[in-house]
């Protein structure tokens, strides 16, 4: 089984599309389970997540999307944990890639994949599109020079995951950290192209 880890706060019509873009998904050969982890919304996104299969919602009043993770962690029942953002978009073949890279390889231990901008009209970004598709989520570089990816476009074996230990707390940046404690433990994060994911750019350059 996958287990599709996402932590949510208050973006609720976000969220929503990102749960039709994991039902979406095309090729998967193993159950899916989906849990979205509310860290704190005023309104808890119980509606939305009650319009897709295979959604539990969890709270984790803990402030942080560490904690948020580690909470859907702990309630996991997949031998792969993937991680998305609520924000984000997968993209229709995201599950189906990794489900064949850690088939095609038992030695691999974590993927990082390639987030992408995800624009609201291909043919016509705005600057800021243009800007952050350029300059923006360069996750081959973080992996490769720094050893980690984003915890948006991750995915990791259940066992790895409980061997390295839970994400920080928000006051680091959990990825950095998890993600350079796996690899002072031996555990090499694998960039994977083809495992991509979508996420908006931001609205203004503030």
């Amino acid at each position: 089984m996958i287990s599709v880890i996402v932590p949510h706060l208050e973006q609720e019509e976000a969220l929503r599309r990102c749960l039709a873009s994991l039902a979406a998904q095309e090729g998967v050969a193993r159950p899916v389970e989906i849990i979205v982890v509310d860290n704190g919304s005023r309104s808890v996104p119980t509606a939305v997540c009650s319009e897709f299969e295979n959604v539990r919602l969890l709270r984790q009043l803990v402030p942080g999307p560490g904690p948020a993770r580690n909470l859907g962690v702990e309630n996991a029942q997949g031998e792969i944990l993937a991680f998305i953002d609520a924000d984000c978009l997968a993209d229709p073949r995201w599950l189906s890639t990794i489900e064949r890279r850690f088939a095609q390889d038992r030695s691999l231990e974590i993927l990082g994949g390639d987030v992408r901008i995800a624009m609201d009209d291909p043919e016509r970004p705005t600057l800021l599109e243009a800007y952050e598709s350029v300059f923006a989520y360069r996750m081959k570089e973080y992996i490769a020079k720094q050893g980690f990816t984003g915890t948006g476009n991750l995915a990791v074996r259940a066992a790895t995951f409980a061997s390295v230990g839970p994400f920080g707390g928000i006051n680091i940046a959990e990825d950095r950290d998890w993600g350079q404690r796996a690899l002072s433990m031996g555990y090499r994060t694998q960039y994977c192209p083809g495992m991509i994911v979508f996420h908006p750019a931001r609205k203004t350059m503030a």
